[in-house]
């Protein structure tokens, strides 16, 4: 089976299905695509940067970085807000 056609430039089929198996291929539904930055959660929750910074330290925000910026999904962040026994 040759998954890579040199004359060509292309993939085989059977080369992209497996990439289709392996990532995340697909549309977000409209709660996880919001992304939430540092600035957000300051005016969000009132509290300072290092705030945050010391909630990220404990676990309690479990932050993403991407691109050397972090950031928290909305459902992430509800998840959070529930498990602190906060109502939304």
């Amino acid at each position: 089976m040759q998954s890579y056609d040199y004359a060509h430039r292309t993939a085989s089929n059977a080369a992209t299905a497996h990439l289709r198996n392996v990532q995340a291929v697909g549309k977000l539904d409209k709660a996880t695509d919001i992304l939430y930055d540092l600035v957000d959660f300051e005016k969000i929750f009132k509290v300072t940067k290092r705030t945050l910074f010391n909630w990220r330290a404990k676990g309690i925000l479990p932050l993403i970085e991407f691109g050397g910026r972090l950031y928290l999904t909305h459902k992430q962040l509800e998840a959070v807000i529930v498990q602190k026994g906060g109502i939304l």
